[in-house]
């Protein structure tokens, strides 16, 4: 985080020196009308020749603010020792009038404009030379104003004191997402840079769904890179970097920029049409563009028989895959244009390079349809494998092409044959008899097998508790989440059932996949109760795919679940249901993070009006009084913080410990409230996005992956940091395969320029080497309280200064690449 500038230099800018015999005078740039007037100075100066220098770079873009009326002379050079002015303006009428060669140095991005002979325009960016006062012939079109003389030149400036356009403005990375830019300042010599603007306009994209939208950025004056975040993927973007100073905004630099295309969207499951013993039918469905082009579509084959997870980048030809003995290949792949809307699998024919070979009689085979994005770098999505490919279909003939009706005739043939389908019909009737039979059988075994598992499973938990507990050693949770010194319940689900209300089969419906937890499924559902709906986070468990010590660790992990009861700052349980060998839990589910509270607050790239007018460079507010203006009090730094330490309080109260606190594992409730969630059975994670948790780790856990209460004080000092930096990426400057060397090695979180001494040494308690010296959750409470209340000095501001930068969001660090 940049602080204030020191060397802040005076309003008049930075001043222009002349030299004449040791001595100089400095007048600054604003009050220069012309240097012909310094010829008094000369009898002081001993009739010495002087030389005047300004140095300049090259300009970009005219500013609005640039004016031409009113333009007074630099002064009057000897011609034919002026270094530069190689420039000569194309146009004749340019050397007529003052405003005319100053238009031509303009359109040429030039910074100084001069006219000699009366009748000559030159531009150019440096400006030195000796002075002369010889400049006498007027303009021909503006006899007001000189247009130099013979041999000697009357130099104009283009800019009026603004800054020049910075330069070397280069890409040097670009995600999805994000454009991380570097460039180095414009000339010095006018004025003070005070902050640097960054405009990202797009050109062009792909998307035929969500057109970007233009965005500004606003970095500190001492900025020399940025990372540009929140802009679309698969796009360019004319991006230009200005100066601003007390002028106003100078010349811009610009750059066309591409950011990477990103994953297309995820297309439809292929619809079974009809099958032969070598054939699938099916039905595709296109894609439209969002994160990047549609470059080609793949039609996957997949060995359901095999029980192998699809690799994309494995995929290749038919051949290619029986030598490598992959059970899926990809059997055609054919451009957008000539998109297939109805396929044959196993046709025998060739689609580019890929061999469209017969389907083999007997075997499970699952079609997926893949979508290619191609720009620099090939993205890919692949439509989910799903059983219901198996089922049967009703084809309508009429609502496809007739070359289909060649390739479905053994269907019809059999529709034409009664006696077969007769036959059919009774051996249909017959299976189907039985297959009821055996489904009452089933349900009557299950009864029986399900309460001699009951009993034999208290015996077995009974036996496990009265052996000491494995899993934790000196007070540290090995593996898990939780610490628990005292021996487990001996009847985990006994106590389970009494302690919980559980859930009725109708009044849990699931609605939606979430992700994967310890011991199953994670899912989205929703709870009836009393007439009244709540949106719940749902574990399913089945019992069967357990073994001895994992059915223990979750039976403990249950018990320590009811042991938290319910706490205004915890996700708490709400219940359990029953069916067959799945139990699924539900616990409470918010999705408003902490994480995206805060990284939503940040005002200057959210909310740029709201910034302005405040002078703030966050919506959250400090204290406990409404920020001016507003009759709502906001989201509150202080609260959120001691909301967590008394979440964080009653876990540890419970013996139980967090392992991977952050502010993406907070949840924020009502608006105000933070919970504390992500620990025990409601950690899970989705298949795109697995989090990362080192940057937040104590030393000893990143050692020996140990973890305790004060481990937990240390991720606590990095949330108070996440929270005072409105999410900033811990460490954001540090590969992640680097992190746990370098904070074993002492490195830590620097204060930012607004977070006081007080709260900043907060930070430093909890993230001492020795876990003994760190407080505990109960004595940071009273800590951030005394805080607020002594109010001596600020312990956070987010007001703006000129010099402010956020810390960088990376979310990329933050999740396992």
């Amino acid at each position: 985080m940049c602080g204030w500038r020191r060397d802040r230099q005076t309003e008049e800018g930075r001043k222009v020196r002349i030299e004449k015999n040791e001595k100089s005078v400095e007048p600054s740039l604003d009050d220069t009308r012309h240097l012909q007037q310094l010829k008094h100075n000369e009898e002081e100066m001993e009739g010495s020749r002087g030389a005047w220098s300004l140095v300049a770079l090259l300009l970009w873009i005219r500013p609005d603010n640039v004016l031409l009326q009113d333009t007074h002379p630099l002064g009057c050079f000897n011609f034919t020792n002026m270094s530069g002015f190689m420039y000569r303006a194309v146009k004749p009428v340019s050397g007529t009038s003052v405003t005319a060669c100053l238009d031509e140095c303009q359109s040429k991005l030039m910074r100084y404009a001069g006219l000699a002979n009366g009748n000559e325009c030159f531009c150019n960016d440096t400006l030195s030379g000796t002075l002369s006062d010889s400049c006498t012939k007027m303009c021909s079109t503006d006899p007001s104003q000189f247009c130099g003389g013979e041999g000697v030149i009357s130099v104009y400036p283009t800019g009026h004191g603004i800054l020049g356009a910075p330069v070397s403005l280069t890409q040097i990375n670009s995600q999805p997402d994000s454009l991380h830019i570097t460039w180095e300042p414009p000339a010095e010599g006018l004025s003070e840079i005070l902050e640097y603007q960054v405009t990202a306009i797009p050109v062009y994209t792909y998307s035929t769904t969500d057109y970007p939208r233009p965005l500004t950025w606003q970095f500190s004056g001492n900025s020399r890179k940025a990372l540009l975040t929140g802009i679309q993927p698969g796009t360019k973007y004319n991006v230009s970097v200005k100066a601003m100073s007390a002028k106003g905004l100078g010349y811009a630099q610009t750059s066309e920029m591409w950011t990477k295309v990103g994953k297309p969207e995820i297309p439809a499951t292929p619809q079974l049409i009809s099958r032969t013993p070598t054939t699938i039918t099916v039905q595709l469905q296109s894609v439209p563009p969002t994160n990047g082009p549609v470059t080609a579509y793949q039609v996957v084959v997949i060995d359901e028989t095999v029980t192998v997870e699809l690799q994309p980048e494995l995929l290749d030809t038919y051949a290619a895959a029986q030598m490598q003995e992959l059970p899926y290949y990809i059997t055609a792949q054919f451009l957008p244009d000539n998109f297939m809307s109805t396929f044959t699998v196993g046709n025998g024919k060739q689609y580019g390079r890929y061999h469209n070979a017969p389907l083999k009689e007997g075997i499970d085979y699952h079609i997926i349809l893949g979508v290619l994005s191609t720009l620099n770098e090939t993205k890919s999505s692949y439509s989910p494998s799903v059983h219901e490919q198996h089922e049967s279909s009703v084809l309508d003939y009429n609502t496809f092409p007739r070359d289909n009706v060649v390739e479905t005739q053994t269907s019809i043939q059999l529709a034409k044959n009664r006696k077969v389908i007769l036959g059919l019909s009774i051996a249909i009737g017959v299976f189907g008899f039985l297959l009821i039979v055996s489904i009452v059988v089933y349900i009557g075994m299950r009864v029986v097998v399900k309460k001699y598992r009951r009993s034999s499973e208290n015996q077995e938990l009974a036996i496990h508790a009265q052996q000491p507990n494995q899993d934790t050693e000196n007070g540290y949770a090995v593996g898990g989440h939780f610490v628990d010194e005292d021996t487990p319940p001996t009847d985990h689900y006994r106590r389970l059932k009494e302690k919980m209300w559980i859930i009725p089969h109708q009044g849990l419906n699931i609605v939606g996949d979430i992700g994967t937890g310890k011991f199953g499924d994670v899912r989205k559902g929703v709870v009836m109760d009393k007439g009244n709906q709540r949106s719940v986070l749902v574990q399913r468990i089945e019992d069967d795919t357990l073994g001895g010590s994992r059915k223990t660790q979750m039976l403990r992990e249950f018990d320590a679940h009811i042991r938290i009861g319910s706490h205004l700052n915890v996700v708490s349980i709400v219940g359990l249901m029953e069916e067959f060998n799945v139990i699924s839990l539900a616990f409470e589910y918010e999705t408003a993070t902490l994480k995206n509270h805060l990284v939503e607050s940040r005002a200057v790239q959210h909310y740029p009006v709201y910034a302005e007018k405040n002078r703030r460079f966050s919506t959250l507010s400090e204290s406990q009084e409404p920020l001016v203006g507003s009759n709502v009090t906001p989201l509150q730094a202080i609260d959120i913080l001691v909301g967590v330490t008394r979440g964080m309080a009653h876990l540890a109260s419970h013996g139980v410990t967090h392992g991977q606190l952050c502010a993406r594992n907070v949840v924020i409730v009502d608006g105000t409230r933070p919970k504390v969630t992500g620990f025990g059975l409601i950690h899970y994670h989705n298949d795109l996005y697995v989090p990362e948790y080192k940057r937040w780790h104590a030393v000893e856990t990143l050692r020996s992956k140990l973890s305790s209460p004060k481990s937990d004080a240390w991720s606590f000092g990095c949330l108070m940091w996440e929270v005072s930096t409105l999410g900033g990426t811990p460490y954001a400057d540090v590969r992640t395969e680097e992190v746990a060397g370098r904070v074993m090695r002492g490195l830590r979180l620097p204060q930012p320029q607004y977070v006081g001494d007080e709260l900043y040494q907060l930070m430093l308690n909890c993230w001492q080497h020795d876990p003994d010296e760190r407080p505990s959750f109960i004595d940071l409470e009273t800590d951030l309280q005394q805080l607020v209340c002594d109010d001596v000095s600020p312990y956070l501001l987010f007001s703006l200064y000129p010099s402010f930068q956020y810390e960088q969001y990376t979310p990329h660090l933050e999740f396992v690449e």
